[in-house]
This record gives C-alpha cells, structure tokens and sequence, in this order.
C-alpha cells in the first residue's frame, strides 16, 4: 500500500515557511490564509501543531476538487440563486481552496461545457450522480486525512518529560552574565531565558522561570527534578546526574590578577603559591579541580563573587566567565585580565535523567535554535560578545 507522503516544511509556502523561521507566527498565520482560504482559528491550530511536531489535522492545505466532480450542493444553491460571490465563499468555506481557484471552479461549474448539454443541471456530471460524486470526493479526502495522522514520521511531542506538571520548569542562573541577568525589577533577562519561553510556546504550556544564583545549586535542582530543563556547561561530573544536549553556545574562561602580579600568562597560573578562587559547583571549580596540579582552589560561594572573595583574602588569582571578570575588571581598580583563555565552556541544555524521550526532542530543539539564527539573534538583542554560537552537532 502506497501511504501518503506526511505534511512537511517544503509543502508550505516558502512564505510561511520564512515567517516560522523567524519565528513570527502571526505573519505565517496570515500568509497561510492568503494561501488557503483557512480560518484564523484552523489556521493557528495547524500551524502551532506543526511547529510542536505533530501530524497535521485535516484541512492544513487546501483541497482540490476531483477531476469531473460537480459542485456541492450548497454552493450549487447560491450559484443557481445568482449569487456567485456567496458560491466562492462557501466553497472555499468547505475545501480551504484559494480565492482565485475557488471562483475558477464556480465559474466552470457554472458555465461549463457539461452544463448546456443534454439538460444537465450546472455543475453536474454527465452520466453521474452528483451528490454521489461529491460524497465519494469528501470520503476520499477523509482517508488521506487519516493516512496522513497514521503515517506522520515526525515523533509526537514529549510534553509528559518535558513538562510533567503542565508547566515547564525553567532553571535561570544569574550566576553566568552570559546567559542571563537579573533586571532592576527583579526579572530574568538573556539567551537562557528566551530559549525557556520558545520551548514553551512549542510545546504549548505556560513557563515558570526557576532563578539561581550558582550553577551548583542549578545541578542540584536538575538532579532532583525540581525543573525540567536547565542551561549548564557540558561536563562529564554533571553528565553523571543529568541529560544533556549538544551545546548551543560556546563561551570563554578566563583568569584575573591584579596589575602588580608576576604572573603574565595563564600557564603561570598553576604554581604551588597561588591561590585560584572559583565559584562553587561552577564549570570552573569542575575544570580546574581535574586540571590543577599545583595552585590551590578556593571556593566562592557563587560565580559573581569570586573577584570580591580575591580582593577581601587578598588571593592571586580569580577564574571566572571572561565577560564578568572584564566587568569587574572595571568596577575594582587595580586589576587585569590575563591575556587568551585558560578553557573553552560549551553550555547545553539539560533535563532530569530517565527522561530520554524528552532529551532527544530538546537535542533536536538546541540544533533547530542555532540553525535557523535564533541563538545569534539572542545573543545580539541582549548585547552578548565573547560568546560565540556553537557548531551543528552532528548527532543531535
């Protein structure tokens, strides 16, 4: 048996398809009706479920009538009433066709060749039973909506690991500048924060942003299934309490001294008389504790205060996220980054374990984000540099 092929981009409008990749649904609504004749409301409900993966519902693209059918019954009845204008809008009421086909077909049903010979009445068939006929069409259309829900390859949407509760538990570091950042009012902004409330919209379910101060407390959260997704750093040490996907950006490590210390060079750095403050838990704290030989780790209690911790116990060396060392940098005379980067973090998404459904869509997802330029859009609006997007995965 030969199944119909399932909905899938190319058989959009490269218009609508456009508008979905940039994320503007409301254009791509309007486009698909120009399109097809649908209805706000069938129109949205489609689309929506296309973006979330899901077989199309019956009605997604617009339906041609069968070679040599005759014209429903309704849109008969306005054609016989004279009314032209109300046959096209029933017509496309009931098959989701176009403007321009639909008056096409009103027009051949009305004045067609059939329907001057041998007293057939407009739009019928010679030799048919027209309602017979537009029966069978419907019936035919039915079974290919059908074989379209039975043979969809895309798998359904995991929402029962993503968002067990019905809502989708977001966990916000503050503790990496990167990837978000706390607002004078107190609410998250950044990459990490636009990611959360995308994966919601696609998944249609309300988002509830869960805010940390260190990555440490982030980890914890995940391992417990406090929330459901998370933005952390690939590391083999968190890789052991959690999924994670491929990365989706990839930012710099860097160390601070200050102006008058004899180190110049990050391979300096791991001498037995330096001491190197890290925020706890943090994709640093993880490096350099398999990475230093020498040089003592001092433990921050979180990312943002390792400068602060340095300058109080008067320590050597600060390890940190480049752009918030740069800031403090700044903010705290006397001090100065180390030229280059002593690692390079890649930060992924992650999700409790046990959850694998849900991780294989959300490592498709990060692909998604940083193909279609919706990483990189972020990173710009919040006024993100050093952080690059990272490289496609090639198994997402």
């Amino acid at each position: 048996m030969n199944h119909p092929e399932p909905l899938s981009a190319p058989s959009l409008p490269q218009p609508v398809q456009d508008a979905l990749q940039r994320g503007n649904l409301v254009e791509a609504i309007k486009l698909m009706r120009a399109d097809t004749g649908m209805g706000l409301k069938e129109t949205k409900d489609a689309l929506e479920a296309y973006m979330r993966g899901e077989a199309p519902a019956a009605g997604f693209a617009p339906k041609a009538l069968p070679a040599g059918a005759p014209l429903p019954a309704q849109v008969q009845e306005a054609l016989d009433q004279g009314n032209k204008i109300e046959a096209v809008r029933r017509l496309r009421g009931l098959t989701g066709m176009g403007l321009k086909e639909a008056k096409d077909a009103v027009e051949a049903g009305g004045t067609g060749p059939d329907a001057s010979e041998e007293g057939l009445s407009p739009g019928q068939v010679r030799g048919s039973n027209g309602l017979w006929w537009w029966f069978a069409a419907l019936a035919v259309l039915a079974l290919a909506a059908f074989a379209l829900l039975g043979c969809a390859t895309r798998p359904p949407v995991p929402v029962a690991e993503l968002a067990p509760s019905g809502r989708l538990k977001a966990a916000i570091n503050f503790g990496n500048p990167i990837l978000a950042v706390r607002m004078p009012d107190g609410s998250p902004r950044g990459v990490s924060v636009d990611l959360s409330n995308e994966l919601g919209r696609r998944l249609g379910v309300p988002v509830e942003l869960v805010t940390f101060t260190s990555a440490g407390k982030v980890v914890e959260a995940v391992r417990d299934a406090q929330v459901d997704i998370a933005f952390v750093a690939i590391d083999p040490v968190r890789g052991a309490d959690m999924l994670q996907t491929p990365p989706y950006v990839i930012i710099e490590g860097a160390y601070l001294v200050r102006n008058d210390s004899p180190i110049r060079r990050n391979e300096e750095v791991d001498q037995a008389a330096n001491r190197v403050v890290v925020g706890n838990g943090s994709a640093y704290d993880l490096y350099l504790s398999r990475e230093l030989k020498a040089a003592r780790l001092v433990k921050a209690p979180t990312s943002p205060a390792v400068t602060d911790v340095m300058v109080a116990q008067n320590l050597e060396v600060a390890a940190g996220v480049k752009q918030q060392l740069e800031a403090d940098a700044k903010r705290v005379a006397g001090l100065r980054l180390l030229p280059g980067r002593f690692m390079v973090i890649n930060q992924a998404m992650g999700l409790p374990k046990g959850r694998e459904a849900g991780a294989r869509y959300l490592a498709a997802f990060v692909e998604e984000m940083k193909a279609s330029g919706f990483v990189a859009a972020a990173l710009t609006r919040h006024g993100i540099e050093g952080a690059a997007v990272a490289p496609p995965s090639s198994t997402p």
